[in-house]
């Protein structure tokens, strides 16, 4: 998927529709594009075009050290070598949280997930996060135990 270019349409896309596509997409609640750094967003978007082929329980999503989000990198970067998709991954310009470099990559990501997945089906974003390690509840989800029991 090296194809798509710098002057691709995916690297006009700003923050905000990267944001929101990321929160519907998986579930989640993230404010700043800075908070992909981790590298779990990016193994769990893969997961959805690839169904089985990431390892979701080795990922840490409470990864707060550098060290920690390489480990998540690597996993993306051998699931990208095991699917044949040639794209390399700068994972230390990434794990720094700068915005410009986090959002280039999702802004690439958003793209090639796009040109591959029509569809999610009946993929839980939730369930496959808690197979991993520090299981990062989901907004939506707490919001929606929060009504039934404020409606009961």
């Amino acid at each position: 998927m090296s194809t798509i270019g710098l002057m691709e349409g995916a690297f006009f896309v700003g923050r905000k529709e990267i944001v929101d596509w990321i929160n519907s997409t998986l579930d989640l609640n993230i404010s700043k594009v800075e908070e992909t750094a981790s590298g779990a967003v990016a193994c769990q978007l893969l997961d959805i075009m690839y169904p089985g082929q990431v390892p979701m329980h080795k990922l840490n999503w409470a990864a707060k050290q550098d060290f920690e989000f390489v480990a998540n990198y690597k996993i993306l970067q051998t699931a990208f070598s095991k699917l044949g998709i040639e794209r390399h991954v700068d994972v230390d310009r990434l794990i720094t949280a700068r915005y410009m470099d986090n959002l280039e990559f999702m802004q690439w990501f958003k793209r090639f997930f796009e040109m591959q997945v029509h569809d999610k089906g009946d993929y839980d974003a939730y369930a496959q996060r808690c197979k991993g390690k520090g299981k990062v509840l989901s907004f939506y989800r707490i919001f929606s135990v929060l009504h039934v029991v404020l409606c009961l």
